[in-house]
């Protein structure tokens, strides 16, 4: 009974603090669990999505096939293989808005009586009943190219089918989910037509012979008869033992499309849970602060509850019970607001993603996890409170606390000049016990806002960082010639508008490693890969791989392994390490004269990559290049339409995270100030009696805060510089990119210690506003 009395005090004589702790574990268990919720419903729905829509163990895209049943039931034949269905498709280019795609789409078949796909309504807000059929001149698409080309209903899509203007106009009749390749982190785009526009597009084919651009083509979705059998096996057979390798245009395993659709959930998901794991370091720093200034004021009063014989096992208990009830509401209160935080967040990265995860939260797990941290947290409470069992009453009656004693005799004489700074420093010197979580939660806060800081520069205005880590060498501009075009007449257009300063030539066939398909950069100048680790390759009897498929195949520097092309195999040796994230890394990089021993040459796969004396013009470049040679030239520049999209979620995100830490450093100021002023209330009385203003006492308190913040801030930016790397390449490797590394001006280094020191300063100037109301009666109780 007694104990209970004493715990609804507690809360009643704490209760700002206990709200402060309360909301910082809100925003902790908030972010962690919108972090779980998301990542987990997506992973189980993208692959739920995947059996249900019937996409198999190995999907490969086929071109140009004499007679595709024929080709089914030789497959279908293997004793390795199990299913083999088919979905008819086109492969051409297309235009929206002014933007060529970079990748080529894939007009697919609509059938519905397959039930394959789930429709959108028109705002996006959920779905609608599948359409009957679509009509001629309609076309659906999926939601990630609103963020990559701002697509809407009723937009026109251009998709050139045929040399000399032959080109075919559909209207974006709505939206529909693809689990396979509907995210913006994915380069091929599927479009659901109607029957009659493909036979309209493939009677053009066989009109035009030589002038078409488009191809008729097909998904072969394979499943393995046993379940033994892996996908990489799989692959391996279908290579060695079918004619697949003449009509392939690529192939992808179902847990390579189940990682591309994840991308950004994968990556933003860990970026978020090192937030909040450093921001769960930032709660424990302030409860522990919160703890040592709650026993130096409640010391007399812990000594009395002791003479009436409670002992420190049970105020200690009592102590932690007090925290609890902060801490278990805020809990729950951030596990309940996950499930409409999560939806929101499906809701508008809808457009990135491509798919609308459903929302159920992961009690188990997320039982799991916060019992983890609860028990972590009561631990900590626990240590912390063990100085109670040394609260005695003699200690009490001669005025003896755990608190921070002053030492004038450590102090320098107070001079007039620059007083406040002085009697600042004073303060601070003599209870400097008080200020050192202050100091903790600014290298904290400061080593995530670098991190931060440290991304945004990286990810730079334009998507620089991004560019560089999905292509394989620098450029300003490639162009393909897809007709009869010639380099010169190329380069002839060019230099109308700006010079050449350099150029180079790169090819990206399909290739099986191993019996596995991988993207081949193959490059005229293999000098220009960037390499992280070894040599790049060099004549013609060595290769790179990315770390992903080194970590696949089990592989380091100085293996020899076979490659096979559309014309041989040849075993070729590791000679270094590169990074080029294109295909989630799923990429290997070669010679030319390597590539050319096992496949053959074609005027039209190689792009022309140029640097332009004035990149400014390379707009004007593209322009004119499209206008003079229309469907005979594909120019890109160092992008892709998906670019923007990702670029402008991982800003949100980076916002989001930079307001975190502004809400943190607001709540830990008010708490940790208010401790400070009230173990300081007499040293506070003493000055205002000495004439002190209000004004100035509290700008004296806010700079006490700002040097430790500074201090913390310059220790934090020298923990980002040697940990931002690692981390958030751990992250950034669900997206391919595993060598991360970031370079900020100084400007940028110092931007968010400076920002940190300002925050806490001017939110310690409004926490000491409580002076003003200072009563000088202080002076005279005990």
């Amino acid at each position: 009974m007694e104990e209970r009395i004493i715990v609804k005090a507690g809360i009643k004589r704490h209760r700002k603090s206990l709200l402060g702790i309360f909301c910082l574990i809100f925003l902790v268990s908030l972010a962690l669990s919108v972090v779980m919720t998301v990542w987990m419903n997506a992973g189980s729905y993208i692959h739920s999505e995947l059996e249900r829509a019937g996409f198999g163990e190995v999907t490969a895209w086929l071109s140009k096939i004499p007679d595709v049943e024929a080709l089914k039931s030789r497959v279908k034949a293997l004793e390795e293989v199990g299913e083999v269905e088919s979905q008819s498709l086109i492969f051409t280019e297309y235009e929206a808005n002014g933007q060529e795609s970079d990748s080529e789409g894939q007009l697919i078949t609509y059938e519905p009586e397959e039930e394959r796909y789930r429709f959108f309504r028109e705002d996006l807000s959920g779905y609608r009943d599948a359409p009957g059929e679509i009509p001629a001149g309609e076309v659906y698409v999926s939601p990630s190219l609103v963020s990559m080309m701002e697509i809407q209903i009723g937009d026109e899509i251009t998709f050139p089918i045929a040399r000399n203007g032959k080109v075919l106009h559909l209207t974006v009749g709505g939206f529909y989910e693809d689990p396979f390749m509907g995210s913006s982190m994915i380069g091929m785009k599927g479009f659901l037509i109607s029957e009659a526009d493909r036979t309209d597009i493939l009677q053009t084919i066989a009109d035009t012979g030589m002038d078409a651009l488009a191809r008729d083509g097909v998904m072969l979705h394979i499943w393995s008869g046993d379940s033994d059998t892996s996908a990489a096996e799989l692959n391996q057979v279908l290579n060695e033992k079918t004619e697949l390798p003449l009509y392939m245009e690529f192939l992808h395993s179902r847990n390579a499309i189940y990682g591309f659709m994840l991308i950004l959930q994968n990556a933003f998901g860990g970026l978020l849970a090192a937030f909040a794991a450093v921001l769960l370091l930032v709660v424990m720093v302030v409860m522990g602060h919160n703890i040592s200034g709650l026993l130096e004021q409640e010391y007399g009063n812990l000594a009395i509850l002791k003479t009436v014989g409670m002992t420190g096992k049970s105020l200690s208990r009592i102590q932690v019970l007090q925290y609890l009830l902060a801490i278990l509401p805020g809990m729950a209160a951030g596990v309940l607001l996950a499930v409409p935080a999560s939806s929101s967040v499906n809701h508008m990265t809808l457009t990135s993603t491509g798919i609308l995860v459903p929302v159920r939260l992961p009690f188990v797990f997320c039982l799991l996890v916060f019992m983890e941290i609860l028990i972590l947290l009561t631990g900590f409470m626990v240590f912390k409170m063990r100085k109670i069992k040394q609260v005695t009453p003699m200690k009490a009656i001669r005025g003896e606390t755990e608190g921070v004693q002053w030492k004038p005799g450590g102090q320098k004489t107070i001079r007039g000049e620059g007083l406040l700074a002085r009697l600042a420093l004073r303060q601070l010197l003599s209870g400097k016990q008080r200020y050192i979580s202050a100091c903790i939660v600014a290298v904290l806060l400061t080593f995530f806002a670098s991190l931060v800081g440290r991304m945004d520069a990286w990810l730079g205005p334009d998507g620089k960082g991004m560019m560089d880590a999905f292509n394989p060498a620098d450029l300003t501009i490639g162009v393909q010639a897809l007709g009869d075009l010639t380099r010169e007449q190329m380069e002839q257009t060019i230099l109308a508008y700006t010079d050449i300063t350099d150029h180079y030539e790169l090819a990206m066939p399909s290739v099986s490693v191993e019996g596995v398909n991988y993207t081949a950069n193959v490059i005229t100048e293999p000098e220009r890969f960037r390499i992280t680790e070894g040599k790049t390759s060099s004549g013609d009897e060595t290769i790179v791989l990315t770390e992903t498929v080194a970590a696949d195949l089990q592989v380091s520097i100085g293996d020899v392994l076979l490659v096979r092309g559309d014309l041989g195999s040849s075993e070729y040796t590791v000679s270094g390490i590169y990074q080029c994230a294109n295909d989630m890394g799923g990429n290997i990089g070669m010679s030319r004269e390597g590539y050319l021993k096992i496949g053959q040459d074609n005027e039209h796969m190689w792009c022309h990559h140029y640097f332009l004396d004035d990149p400014s013009r390379k707009a004007a470049v593209t322009e004119a290049l499209e206008d003079a040679y229309k469907g005979d030239v594909h120019v890109h520049e160092n992008t892709w339409p998906g670019l923007f999209g990702i670029i402008a979620a991982m800003q949100g995100l980076l916002i989001f995270m930079y307001v975190l830490v502004f809400v943190f450093i607001l709540i830990v100021t008010g708490m940790a100030g208010s401790k400070i002023l009230a173990a300081e209330k007499k040293d506070m009385g003493i000055y205002k009696s000495l004439g002190f203003s209000s004004a100035s006492l509290r700008l004296a308190f806010a700079l006490r805060f700002g040097i430790v913040a500074a201090i913390g801030s310059v220790l934090g930016i020298l923990l980002a510089a040697v940990l931002t790397d690692p981390v958030v390449s751990s992250a950034m490797k669900f997206a391919g990119i595993s060598n991360f590394a970031s370079s900020p001006s100084p400007g940028g280094m110092i931007f968010p210690a400076a920002v940190v020191t300002l925050l806490f300063f001017c939110f310690s100037y409004f926490a000491a506003g409580r002076l003003k109301k200072l009563d000088m009666n202080i002076l005279i109780t005990k």
